[in-house]
């Protein structure tokens, strides 16, 4: 072992095992009522779509109810340990530290599929788990928005799998139409995944039984996913595309209410879309870095952090390998699904917030670019890729770690 190696290494090393410490405090530091699938899980068991209450700001009163808002698949996860345990389960952090494992996992087969050496390999995943927004919403997996961003990124990955590694028309529509249910822009997906599925040497618009038994296989689950969410929508708010937040709840204007939010105050001032959140959005995607604010006399003291994140760009560089991938017609196809998802989010009122590390919305179009990552690596890219990874581990962990003292 050169000494360059060791201590890219040794470095690697300690920020891994500084990760997972990070992980297991948070693990321990569960609380119960913090999760609203609690909620929406113990409704369920009561025959019921309305909870009686709310664990966090998001839920829609809609004729005197309450209602968790989000796509139903992560309460159905939480379901059996909410009927063990009762609405307090408290256990959220560990079934999100599991699905955090389970991505790893699924990113080694993937990686090791792409015919790249074991040294990229192993910097893939560290990268995936460590690198991305990903370790920041598993970090944070108690509370509901996270806890369905880390399995709609699982899910999407294993559709990803089942659509290089071992190609299955059926099960890659299957965890699509489950990643769907976690997180909606995922159904996007199935054009890309229709060409990833395809031999390179079939032509893309060649229509035979072969071809109509792909896309029948491939659209089944997720035409059941989209059913189900139609009919809970109506069930909720007796609209099938009403997902809730048109009665999310209301400001509080009266004298000496609390000061509403700046989400809050957008939602109900500019709607949940609009041109008026695109220049901010692309700053933060594209522009912005880490922003730690200083104060005091001297300007020396810490005084806060941005909570709308940074650029995954400037925090995760090596993700601009995958520009160099071969420009076939599954990066365009791929191309172009990044391109929905993150323009439909520049027009969103929340560009993730809040968050202390890069921009966590990324993490719906994040699998695709990362196959086209792994088909950019070349083994020489080995000593930068690892200097890279190291950097983007160290930038993350500070965030996540200032972010949390500043917040304390």
């Amino acid at each position: 072992m050169t000494a360059h190696r060791f201590a890219i290494a040794t470095i690697l090393g300690f920020l891994l095992l500084a990760c997972i410490a990070l992980l297991c405090v948070g693990i321990l530091r569960e609380t119960a009522g913090t999760n609203s699938y609690a909620l929406l899980a113990e409704g369920w068991l009561n025959w019921r779509f309305d909870t009686d209450r709310c664990f966090d700001t998001d839920c829609a009163i809609y004729d005197g109810k309450t209602y968790v808002i989000f796509p139903p698949m992560p309460g159905l996860i939480a379901l059996p340990f909410v009927a063990l345990f009762g609405v307090n389960f408290a256990f959220f952090m560990p079934l999100t530290a599991l699905s955090f494992a389970l991505t790893g996992w699924l990113w080694w087969r993937i990686a090791n599929h792409e015919a790249v050496t074991r040294d990229v390999a192993v910097l893939l995943v560290l990268l995936v788990l460590f690198a991305t927004p990903l370790f920041f919403v598993a970090l944070r997996g108690d509370h509901v928005w996270f806890f369905a961003q880390s399995w709609g990124f699982l899910f999407s990955s294993a559709a990803l799998y089942f659509a290089v590694v071992r190609p299955s028309a059926l099960l890659a529509g299957l965890f699509i139409g489950m990643a769907f249910l976690c997180r909606q822009m995922a159904i996007l997906y199935l054009p890309f995944l229709y060409v990833m599925l395809l031999d390179s040497k079939t032509p893309l618009l060649r229509i035979d039984m072969a071809a109509v038994r792909r896309g029948f296989a491939l659209a089944a689950f997720p035409v059941l996913a989209l059913a189900i969410y139609f009919l809970y929508n109506y069930a909720r708010f007796g609209s099938p595309l009403e997902t809730g937040y048109a009665y999310i709840l209301p400001l509080d204007l009266s004298e000496g209410a609390p000061e509403p939010s700046v989400l809050r105050l957008r939602v109900q001032e500019l709607g949940i879309f609009s041109s008026q959140y695109f220049i901010v959005n692309l700053v933060y995607m594209f522009i912005n870095g880490p922003h730690i604010e200083f104060a005091g006399r001297h300007m020396t003291e810490l005084a806060g952090f941005d909570t709308y994140g940074a650029s995954p760009f400037l925090v995760t560089p090596a993700l601009l390998f995958a520009l160099l991938a071969r420009w076939d017609r599954s990066f365009w196809f791929g191309a172009g699904t990044i391109a929905l998802i993150l323009g439909a989010t520049l027009f969103y009122h929340s560009n993730g917030h809040s968050q202390y590390s890069a921009q966590r919305y990324m993490l719906d179009w994040l699998p695709i670019l990362l196959i086209f990552l792994l088909r950019a690596v070349q083994p020489a890219f080995a000593p930068p890729l690892s200097i890279l990874t190291a950097y983007s581990i160290f930038v993350t962990l500070s965030m996540v770690v200032v972010g949390g003292v500043l917040a304390l």
